[in-house]
C-alpha cells in the first residue's frame, strides 16, 4: 500500500511555518528574560552604590576579609573571651576581597561585585554545560538567561554574600569535566573547581560534585567518575586537614559545630508555599525532568537528576533558623537546567517546542512579578533610609568608647573598629550549651560595652529574639536606656542604677 506523502512545496511551507513558531515564541521568551535581566542589574547598580549594610551576614565576612589582609586566623579555638566571633564558612570568599581591603580599605563595592560577576559566570558556565552535552546552543541560552531571572537569585546576588561565587566555581567545575568528557585535565580541572565551591560554602559537598561524578558514570566513563570522586575527597579532606592544625581545631568547631542551629519547620513551608505560588511551572518542570528525562534525554539527565535531588537536600536545610534563599540558590540553577533540558528534549518536535518557549516566557514573568513586588523593595527601602544611616556613623564617630551591634556592625568595620561579637550566632551557641554566655552577660552588667545598637525593623519586629538571648535581652533592659532612634535601629546606653 502506497503512503501519502506531501508534496515537497507543502513539506517546505510547513516546515517554513514550525521555524517562524518557535521564532516568535522565542522573542516572546526573550523579551521576558530579558526584562528580567535589566531588572537585575538594575538591581544590582543600586546594591553596588549602597556603601552600608544590607543583609546581617555581610558585616562578618567583611570583617574576615580585614583579618586575612593582615594575616589573622578568622577561625580562634578559644571564643571564652572576646571577640565573640564566628567564621561560619570556609574562606574563600574572603580571602578572594582580602587584595581590594589591603589596596582600598573595607567596603561593600567590591564583594558585591564579586557575587554579581559569579552570578554571570554561573549562568554561562550552566548554558555552555547544556550546549555541550545537548549540542543546542537555544536550550543553552534559554537555561543561561533563566538563571538570574529566579528571584531568590535575583534578591541575593547584590549582596556581599559568599553565595553566588559558590554557584559560579560548582558550575565551573561541571562544565570542566562535561567539556573534558572524561580526559584527565578535565577531571582535575573539575575536582580543583569544585572543592572551590565547597570552600567557599561548604553545603556545595553535594550537589555538584554528586552530578559531575553521576554524568561521567552514564558517560561509561566509571574509571574517570571513581577517579573524580576519590580526588574531590582526597582534596577536600586534604585542605580541612591543614586547616585544622593551623586553627589549632578552631575550623571544625565555627564551620561545623557552629552551625548546628535550631530549626523552624515555618521556614520551608513558607518557602514552598511562595514557590507554589510563583513559580509552579519551574517546580513541575524541575520534576518531570526528574522522571521522563531518562527517556527523552539521557545524557542531561544524568546531570540534571542528581543536580536536582541534592540541591532538593540542601534546599530543606533553610529549616535552619536564620537562615535565608541563599539556601534556594542550588534548586534556582535546577530550574534553570530543567527549563534548557525541556527546550533541548523538544527539538525535534517543534510545535511542542514553541509551546514550551511560550510556556516557559509565562514562568518567567511571573518569577519577575515576584522579584518586583516582594524581593526588590528589600533592597530599595534600605537604599531609601541612606541619610538616616548617616545619624548612626555620626554617632559611632564621636566616641572611642566600645560598641556592639547585630544588624549594623559592619559600620564598626567601616570605622575602623572591632566587631566584639556576633549576636545572632554566639546566641545559637549559648542555646545549643556550645558557648556559656555568663562571662559576657557579667560584662553586660558592669557597663563592659558602654554602647549597644539593636536592629527593629518594622517588616520583623521579634528580629531581636533570634540575634540575642533572653538572658541578654534582659541585661540590656536592666542596665541599658535608650539613647537615639534612626534607622529602624535603637542606641542603648549604659547607665549606672546606684546614680
Amino acid at each position: 500500500m502506497r503512503v501519502f506523502a506531501l508534496p515537497p512545496p507543502i513539506r517546505r511551507l510547513q516546515y517554513l511555518f514550525a521555524r517562524l513558531l518557535v521564532a516568535a515564541a522565542l522573542i516572546v521568551l526573550l523579551a521576558m528574560q530579558g526584562r528580567a535581566l535589566l531588572l537585575f542589574f538594575q538591581h544590582a547598580q543600586l546594591a553596588l552604590d549602597f556603601p552600608y549594610t544590607l543583609n546581617y551576614g555581610e558585616g562578618p565576612l567583611l570583617e574576615q576579609a580585614v583579618r586575612l589582609a593582615r594575616g589573622e586566623n578568622i577561625y580562634r579555638a578559644d571564643l571564652t573571651t572576646p571577640p565573640y566571633t564566628i567564621a561560619n564558612y570556609p574562606p574563600l570568599y574572603p580571602l578572594v576581597q582580602a587584595p581590594f581591603v589591603a589596596a582600598v580599605g573595607p567596603a561593600f563595592w567590591y564583594g558585591r561585585l564579586i557575587s554579581v560577576f559569579s552570578i554571570l559566570a554561573a549562568a554561562l558556565f550552566l548554558g555552555l554545560t547544556v550546549r555541550a552535552i545537548t549540542r543546542d546552543a537555544l536550550a543553552a541560552l534559554v537555561a543561561a538567561l533563566t538563571l538570574p531571572a529566579i528571584p531568590y537569585v535575583f534578591s541575593w546576588s547584590a549582596l556581599a554574600r559568599i553565595d553566588s561565587l559558590a554557584l559560579a566555581c560548582a558550575w565551573a567545575g561541571i562544565f570542566a569535566v562535561v567539556q573534558g568528557r572524561g580526559q584527565r585535565w578535565g577531571v582535575i580541572a573539575g575536582v580543583i573547581l569544585l572543592a572551590c565551591a565547597a570552600y567557599t560554602r561548604q553545603t556545595y559537598l553535594l550537589a555538584a560534585p554528586m552530578a559531575a561524578v553521576a554524568w561521567l558514570w552514564g558517560e561509561k566513563e566509571r574509571t574517570k567518575a571513581l577517579m573524580l570522586g576519590v580526588y574531590f575527597a582526597a582534596l577536600v579532606l586534604g585542605v580541612f586537614a591543614g586547616l585544622t592544625a593551623l586553627t589549632g581545631g578552631g575550623v571544625f568547631f565555627h564551620l561545623i559545630t557552629a552551625n548546628v542551629n535550631a530549626l523552624d519547620p515555618q521556614l520551608p513551608e513558607f518557602y514552598w508555599n511562595e514557590m507554589l505560588a510563583h513559580l509552579p511551572i519551574f517546580l513541575a518542570a524541575a520534576a518531570l525532568a526528574l522522571v521522563l528525562g531518562v527517556v527523552f534525554g539521557r545524557r542531561l539527565w544524568w546531570l540534571s537528576a542528581p543536580y536536582t535531588l541534592g540541591a532538593v537536600v540542601t534546599a530543606l536545610t533553610i529549616s535552619k533558623v536564620g537562615s535565608d534563599v541563599n539556601y534556594l540558590y542550588e534548586l534556582a540553577a535546577a530550574f534553570a537546567l530543567a527549563a534548557g533540558a525541556w527546550i533541548a528534549w523538544t527539538r525535534r518536535f517543534p510545535v511542542l517546542r514553541a509551546l514550551l518557549l511560550l510556556i516557559l516566557a509565562y514562568a518567567v514573568s511571573r518569577a519577575y512579578d515576584l522579584s518586583l513586588s516582594k524581593y526588590q523593595p528589600i533592597l530599595t527601602e534600605r537604599v531609601d533610609d541612606a541619610p538616616l544611616m548617616t545619624e548612626l556613623i555620626a554617632f559611632i564617630d564621636q566616641t572611642d568608647a566600645p560598641i556592639i551591634a547585630d544588624e549594623h556592625m559592619a559600620l564598626l568595620t567601616l570605622a575602623a573598629r572591632p566587631i566584639l561579637i556576633q549576636p545572632f550566632e554566639m546566641s545559637q551557641l549559648a542555646a545549643a550549651g556550645t558557648w556559656d554566655e555568663t562571662p559576657f552577660l557579667e560584662d553586660l552588667q558592669n557597663g563592659v560595652y558602654p554602647y549597644i545598637l539593636i536592629y527593629q525593623p518594622y517588616r520583623n519586629p521579634s528580629l531581636r529574639f533570634e540575634r540575642w538571648t533572653r538572658p541578654m535581652l534582659r541585661e540590656i533592659n536592666d542596665h541599658y536606656r535608650p539613647l537615639l532612634q534612626t534607622a529602624e535601629t535603637t542606641v542603648y546606653q549604659y547607665f549606672r542604677a546606684d546614680h
